[in-house]
């Protein structure tokens, strides 16, 4: 079974103009960075609304192209850094809890929430009893940290609850983000005072990679995911080998999991051919890397199903 870990469902109405406008300037700057030039107007008209797909419909059409069972789908919470969409963060759930209604071979849904919204536990507890979302989902670098007071009440609820939270970390982000909420060091307190909580950092925590093996070394309930690493992947796959052979190394063949961070990294790389480079590597590893069979099979799928309860 091949799982992606770490996706984002998204549509327009669910997220304000303003993050939209942020996706484009992001774009703008990437495209420039290969010699191509469009204006954000161009980027917002053509190429942004292709990322909208409120029924799953090519993130299904895509899952099949590249081989995928199984995709985690994580909702976002923009609220006070961007204002309120035009579509409630609830409605956002529910539609996510249809999504996985609809296809529970296939799909397998987080809540999410921003701690310092006034109900944030209560909409959690209703998302994951009432709604049957699986997990939470966390975005600190919108501006909290995930050991301050206001975001544990939420872990709290998530620890009595018994499901896994996936907390976004690295500082690969575009203004108005703020990278210092996601230092890995921040889930230090977390991972000592919710024993009981599985933590997956979403990312492997980029630039502060090493910060993330060496605190999850002796901390077994951290895993992490290689989502959004395929532009490393793609540019410098030893580089990409070398980090994730010290993922496998330090914490273990049984917490490192497969994920895209699609749609928005998709032109990166297609999911299929990262699947695929993953895939390869016990034979196409770089010189002095090395990669078992197994160690794949369970980046891919196998230890995704485990924390997450994904039958195979």
């Amino acid at each position: 079974m091949i799982i992606d870990a770490h996706y984002h469902l998204v549509a327009e109405e669910w997220y304000p103009e303003e993050w939209w406008a942020t996706v484009a300037r992001m774009y703008h700057q990437g495209l420039r960075a290969v010699g191509l030039e469009m204006t954000t107007e161009e980027i917002r008209q053509k190429l942004i609304p292709p990322l909208w797909d409120p029924e799953g419909e090519a993130l299904l059409r895509d899952m099949d192209a590249g081989g995928i069972d199984r995709t985690v789908i994580l909702p976002l919470d923009y609220w006070i850094l961007f204002g309120q969409p035009k579509v409630s963060l609830e409605s956002q759930l529910k539609a996510y809890a249809d999504l996985q209604r609809k296809h529970p071979d296939r799909i397998f849904a987080f809540a999410t929430v921003d701690p310092r919204r006034p109900d944030a536990v209560e909409l959690v507890k209703r998302a994951i009893e009432g709604w049957g979302l699986k997990g939470l989902n966390l975005y600190p670098q919108t501006g909290f940290y995930p050991n301050e007071p206001q975001t544990y009440r939420v872990l709290e609820k998530v620890c009595e609850l018994g499901v896994p939270v996936v907390c976004h970390t690295g500082q690969l982000l575009p203004t108005p983000f703020r990278a210092k909420y996601g230092d890995p060091i921040h889930l230090d307190d977390v991972l000592c005072d919710f024993p009981d909580v599985t933590v997956i950092a979403g990312h492997m925590s980029f630039g502060w990679h090493e910060q993330l093996f060496y605190l999850g070394g002796l901390k077994y309930n951290l895993a992490t995911d290689i989502s959004a690493w395929q532009d490393v992947a793609r540019s410098n796959c030893h580089k990409f080998c070398q980090v994730l052979r010290q993922a496998l190394d330090r914490l273990g063949a049984d917490r490192v999991l497969f994920g895209t961070d699609n749609p928005f990294v998709a032109a990166l790389m297609s999911t299929k051919d990262y699947v695929e480079l993953i895939k390869g590597l016990p034979e196409k590893a770089p010189a002095g890397i090395t990669f078992t069979e197994a160690e794949v099979e369970a980046i891919l799928g196998g230890n995704a199903a485990r924390i997450l309860g994904i039958s195979q």
